[in-house]
C-alpha cells in the first residue's frame, strides 16, 4: 500500500480523543482504516477487519523474511559456503519448492565437512525462505480475490 500525506481539517479536541484512545497504533493507521472501511460500505461490500489486519500483518513479516534471508545468503556468500552447501542440499535431495526440507536438515547436518555454524545459519535461511514463499502464496490468495 502506498502512502502519501494528505491534509485534513478535523475537529482538534475529537482528533487528540482519538489518539488518546487508540494508543499505541498510529493515528494515520485509525484513520485509514475508517476511510477503508466506508469505501466498503459505500461500495455495497462488507468490511472486514480482521482480514485487512491480517494483509497488513503478512506483508509486514514477508518484508521482514526478504531481508532476513537476504542477509543470511550475504553472510554465507561472504564466508564462501553457501555454493557448496546449496549444492549439497540439491545432491541430498533437496526439492525446489523445499518441500521436503524437514527430510533434508538432518542430512546437511551429517554430510557438511565445514563449520556446523555455517550449515546451521544456512538451514535458518532454508527455512526462512520457506516461511516467506507459504506468506507469499497466503497474500496472492488475498490479492486475488481482493482483484475479483
Amino acid at each position: 500500500m502506498a502512502r502519501k500525506a494528505v491534509t485534513l481539517y478535523l475537529d482538534e479536541v475529537a482528533y487528540k480523543r482519538l489518539q488518546e484512545l487508540i494508543k499505541p497504533k498510529k493515528i494515520s493507521r485509525e484513520i485509514d482504516d475508517l476511510i477503508r472501511r466506508r469505501i466498503t460500505e459505500l461500495e455495497g461490500g462488507e468490511y472486514n477487519p480482521a482480514e485487512t489486519a491480517d494483509y497488513e500483518a503478512l506483508k509486514r513479516e514477508h518484508n521482514r523474511l526478504v531481508r532476513e534471508a537476504e542477509k543470511l545468503r550475504r553472510h554465507l556468500k561472504r564466508q564462501k559456503v553457501y555454493s557448496q552447501l546449496l549444492q549439497l542440499a540439491f545432491n541430498l535431495g533437496m526439492k525446489e519448492d523445499l518441500s521436503n526440507l524437514d527430510e533434508v536438515v538432518p542430512k546437511i547436518l551429517d554430510g557438511w565437512d565445514g563449520w556446523k555454524e555455517d550449515a546451521h545459519q544456512f538451514i535458518t535461511l532454508l527455512e526462512t525462505i520457506h516461511s516467506k514463499r507459504e506468506i507469499e502464496r497466503k497474500l496472492e490468495e488475498i490479492r486475488m480475490r481482493k482483484s475479483l
